[in-house]
């Protein structure tokens, strides 16, 4: 019988060191011998750009104006900001920077949902409104760089494709808190890189997304509406391909109740999509759901049940040299495979050279971050299976 339980705990911890560094560390590889895309520059089609607002009076006027310059003909694409029963002086400041901009390209319009009804709502609201085939969806408080549409188009001109996906980078590195999501952030574009040349990368940013319009509707129910439509336009037949051309950047929360706040929202969304798509993804018939789905996103849903079922079986072995063994053997294939992701983080993201380093003081930082989250995932499920949680937008105050 104390066979059957190590063997039972060797598993959980190789499916725990998959998902914390194997993965991203064969990602990052995939990434590194992945070949360059090739895509047509010359291929401009038109594209309704979407900025779900509620109460952005203090963001807002900012982002249009970062939308009006970006490097793409202004009569490819249009702006439309989508209001959600803003409370303050949100539409109020959009009108009058209407009034002074006047008649020019890209346009820019405003419309209003009555009430508040969450992000997908809004979403929706704004396809009906589009005009081109293609939609770019965005957050009021992020910032495009000018090349973002120019990036990202060109794509489209494959038909497979059905989703592009760019890169977010933090906004307010100079806070210590954001800086501290950094090496997180550095982990999923060397995964998304991965994933998009291997076969579809496995979700999209909020902050920037782009989809045909015709592929897929935004669930009003889904917490997590970009992850959803990934998933149902990779249920429909095409790819999602991940552009790190095409860069957004917006701030990071600056406090940890900010922080739980995102961290458990998302959680629940992705739970409620595991429920949603679970037999699209069960059926493992290409690399998203044999392999890409399932490390980067599955695993990370049930990875604190198995944190705190090694601690359980070590108790259940009852053999004290067995649990120290395990523990350093563990410990030292984690190692290995972390320097090895450095390296490979490295290459990937050279000017990131001074963060490489790991050393014994980072140890605790890590711990903390890493059992931090699989705490917020635990009430994320709580939170999930007794129903408290609601698709209206629980912004982070201090990203704005």
């Amino acid at each position: 019988m104390t066979l059957l339980w190590l063997f039972v705990i060797v598993g959980v911890s190789a499916l725990l060191i998959w998902q914390f560094v194997g993965y991203p560390l064969l990602m990052a590889t995939v990434a590194l011998r992945a070949k360059p895309r090739v895509v047509d520059y010359t291929y401009q089609p038109f594209v309704s750009i979407l900025v779900p607002t509620y109460n952005e009076e203090t963001v807002i006027a900012q982002r249009i104006e970062n939308l009006l310059n970006l490097n793409y003909p202004g009569e490819n694409y249009e702006i439309i900001v989508v209001d959600s029963g803003s409370l303050d002086g949100t539409v109020g400041v959009v009108q009058d920077l209407l009034q002074s901009y006047g008649d020019h390209n890209p346009p820019v319009k405003i419309i209003r949902e009555k009430e508040r009804r969450g992000k997908a709502s809004a979403i929706n609201f704004g396809k009906r409104a589009a005009r081109g085939d293609f939609v770019l969806v965005t957050d009021a408080n992020a910032a495009f760089d000018p090349n973002v549409l120019r990036e990202i188009m060109p794509h489209f001109k494959d038909p497979k494709v059905g989703a592009v996906g760019g890169k977010y980078c933090v906004a307010n590195p100079e806070n210590s808190l954001a800086a501290s999501t950094s090496f997180y952030w550095d982990l999923e574009y060397m995964m998304r890189v991965g994933e998009s040349a291997l076969d579809s990368a496995c979700t999209f940013h909020g902050e920037i997304n782009a989809w045909r319009k015709d592929l897929v509707d935004a669930d009003v129910r889904m917490l997590t509406e970009d992850l959803d439509m990934c998933v149902s336009i990779k249920e429909k037949g095409y790819k999602i391909v991940y552009e790190p051309g095409a860069i957004v950047y917006e701030p990071a929360p600056t406090t940890p109740e900010d922080q739980i706040k995102q961290r458990k929202r998302t959680s629940i969304g992705t739970i409620q999509i595991l429920f949603k798509h679970g037999k699209f993804l069960i059926s493992a018939k290409d690399w998203y759901r044999r392999l890409i789905f399932p490390s980067h996103k599955a695993l990370t849903m049930i990875s604190p049940f198995m944190i705190l079922t090694i601690p359980i079986l070590y108790l259940v072995i009852g053999d004290l040299q067995v649990a120290l063994a395990h523990l350093i053997l563990t410990l030292t294939f984690f190692v290995s495979l972390f320097a090895a992701l450095l390296f490979a983080r490295s290459r990937l993201l050279p000017g990131r050279k001074d963060e490489t380093a790991f050393s014994v003081a980072s140890i605790p930082k890590i711990i903390h971050y890493v059992l931090l989250n699989e705490y917020l995932i635990l009430l994320a499920w709580k939170d999930f299976l007794f129903g408290r949680y609601s698709v209206l937008w629980e912004k982070a105050t201090t990203t704005r």
